[in-house]
Order: structure tokens, then C-alpha cells, then sequence
């Protein structure tokens, strides 16, 4: 179990340095909106509102993670739980045929999604392929990285 407390460690620093990076960069998001402002200069309202909607997800993300494992290195009977919950064979299968069925639906959703984009708007579906290319290249690399480590 000493083992195991070092990894949840190793984890929390992690999860820990992950929010502090969001946070920065939410206050850099903010300052930059802010000096436009007060410049009376125009910002991508889409950009900026959608980074600051990332990060924020994100740090409710890591102030979660961070108090759960926390707690977990607290109390033994919950960092046994913790041990079990991401040690268990079942979760992790379960995990792993999530992943396969939802990766494959979400590509099969964004080939229908590019056919309707083609009668609307070309760069639009060019993006939509280019995403599917970009999905289907990690995809091949990540199998080509597994065939050889197993």
C-alpha cells in the first residue's frame, strides 16, 4: 500500500501543478480582455469566452481531484478504496470498452456530420475531415505504440 501512497502522491502534484497552469492562465485570459477593454480594443469574445470556460472546467476538474485525493492520503480506508476503485480489473475494462465504442461513434458522427457540412460550407467540412484524418493518424500511432509494448 506504501507504494500505492506514493503514486496517489505523485498523482495529487500532478493534479495540483495542472491547476496552478489554469489558473495563470485564466488571470493571463482575464488581464488580456481587461487591457482591451480599457484600450477600447476589439478581442475574439468567442476565443477568449471559450478559454475561460476550459479553464474553469478544468480547475473545478483539479480542485475535485485534488480533495479526493487528498482526503485519499489522509484515511486509510479511503485510499484502500481509491486502490481498489483504479486497480480493479472490471472498472479498468469497462474503461477501456468506453473509450474503443465512444471513439468510434464519435467518428462515425463526424463522417455524417462532414456529408451535411458539404452542401453548407466547404471549409467546414474541410475541418471536419481534417479532424477525422487527425483522429484516425493518433489512433495508428497509438496502436503501433502498443503493438510493440505488449
Amino acid at each position: 500500500m506504501e507504494e500505492f501512497r506514493k503514486q496517489v502522491q505523485k498523482t495529487l502534484n500532478i493534479y495540483r501543478a495542472v491547476l496552478m497552469a489554469a489558473i495563470v492562465i485564466l488571470v493571463v485570459l482575464n488581464v488580456i480582455e481587461m487591457s482591451a477593454i480599457l484600450g477600447e480594443e476589439s478581442t475574439n469574445d468567442l476565443s477568449n469566452g471559450f478559454g475561460t470556460g476550459v479553464c474553469a472546467s478544468v480547475i473545478t476538474l483539479m480542485i475535485i481531484n485534488v480533495c479526493r485525493y487528498s482526503a485519499a492520503l489522509k484515511n486509510d480506508e479511503k485510499l484502500k478504496k481509491l486502490y481498489i476503485l483504479e486497480t480493479d480489473e472490471r472498472e479498468r475494462l469497462i474503461y477501456e470498452k468506453t473509450n474503443s465504442s465512444s471513439l468510434r461513434a464519435v467518428i462515425i458522427l463526424l463522417g455524417l456530420a462532414a456529408m451535411v457540412a458539404s452542401f453548407f460550407s466547404k471549409p467546414i467540412f474541410y475541418t471536419i475531415i481534417a479532424i477525422i484524418i487527425a483522429i484516425a493518424f493518433v489512433q495508428v500511432v497509438f496502436k503501433l505504440y502498443y503493438r510493440r509494448k505488449f
